[in-house]
């Protein structure tokens, strides 16, 4: 005898969510990099955050990019980026781990 009420996710349990086929568009060219530093939290990006950045991906001058300068890479906006620096890729997302206090 069956009793109780059936669960909201049955049939539904061989459906499994696919984060790369949500996230990541050109999987050879996507790398990730966790920052290290609240230096951009104007951004909304926190130590310990963790980034996916797509070198395929076009940029534009609003793209938010990861760029090497002077030995080290730094995130900032494709406009503001000097002539000598070279663009690691755009930022397409962000993953933020919610901290408890």
């Amino acid at each position: 005898m069956i009793t109780g009420f059936p669960s909201p996710a049955q049939g539904y349990e061989d459906n499994k969510l696919d984060l790369n086929s949500l996230y990541i568009k050109h999987p050879a060219a996507t790398v990730f990099m966790t920052v290290d530093t609240n230096r951009y939290s104007s951004s909304c990006i926190f130590k310990g955050d963790l980034l996916i950045i797509d070198r395929a991906r076009r940029i534009n001058p609003n793209s938010l990019v990861v760029y090497e300068s002077q030995g080290q890479f730094v995130i900032g906006r494709a406009y503001g980026i000097k002539d000598e620096a070279l663009i690691t890729g755009a930022i397409t997302h962000v993953i933020h781990t919610v901290r408890e206090k």
